[in-house]
């Protein structure tokens, strides 16, 4: 019987280098002899040339993304569950199965805090509905860590070096009470489900990511 891969969640607000420090626990995987697959919620798992593998689950986050297309905080979790379920489904869960490790960046403890505790929703309501829509599996991943950063003027500065925005982002855009709240979120978060909380600030990348991989075990 194939061993089963491992699934492994980073999470933290924006600006404090999730992807980045995903894809270089993805390169220490892979270095150690792991099959491993990079998945980015609510995106896609990516070809090396480029194209998504879940062209659906890219579509959704283009319009979560665009802050010009108001909504309610309902409509931002149930667009979200519908990304990570088409990711799961199409993705993640036949690659777990066959032995190969997922590591994403997000899962739904992003729409527990962005949504729950940024945008005011009833979290109860959010842990049944990707209960009904994920399952088990998905909501209890094997290893999970949270990057944590608190200085908000690093945190912004973090988010200009990625370059300017075409449209304004649902929530990068929105203000340092916002934020405020999904850090705090983020914290209750890593209380609640037990998870390593790693400083970032004033840290580099690389520093971050050996320190996620020495606290989670890889």
């Amino acid at each position: 019987m194939t061993e089963r891969g491992r699934y492994i969640v980073g999470e933290g607000g924006d600006g404090t280098g999730k992807t980045t420090v995903a894809n270089l626990v993805t390169e220490h995987l892979r270095k150690s002899g792991r099959r491993v697959i990079r998945i980015d919620e609510p995106d896609s798992a990516y070809e090396i040339d480029g194209e998504p593998l879940v062209p659906i689950a890219s579509e959704l986050r283009r319009i979560i993304k665009d802050g010009s297309l108001g909504r309610s905080a309902l409509t931002n979790a149930l667009l979200f569950t519908a990304s990570r379920y088409e990711n799961w489904n199409q993705i993640a869960l036949p690659a777990l199965e066959k032995g190969i490790d997922v590591v994403s960046a997000r899962n739904y403890w992003s729409t527990l805090v962005y949504q729950g505790d940024g945008e005011g929703f009833d979290h109860r309501t959010l842990i049944e509905l990707t209960r009904l829509a994920m399952g088990f599996d998905y909501m209890n991943p094997d290893y999970g860590f949270i990057l944590d950063l608190d200085d908000e003027k690093e945190r912004l500065q973090r988010i200009a070096n990625r370059g300017v925005l075409e449209v304004p982002d649902t929530f990068e855009s929105r203000g340092d009470d916002f934020h405020g709240r999904v850090r705090h979120g983020y914290l209750k978060i890593a209380k609640t489900y037990q998870l390593p909380v790693i400083a970032v600030k004033g840290k580099t990348p690389d520093m971050v990511a050996q320190e996620v991989i020495e606290r989670i075990q890889l």
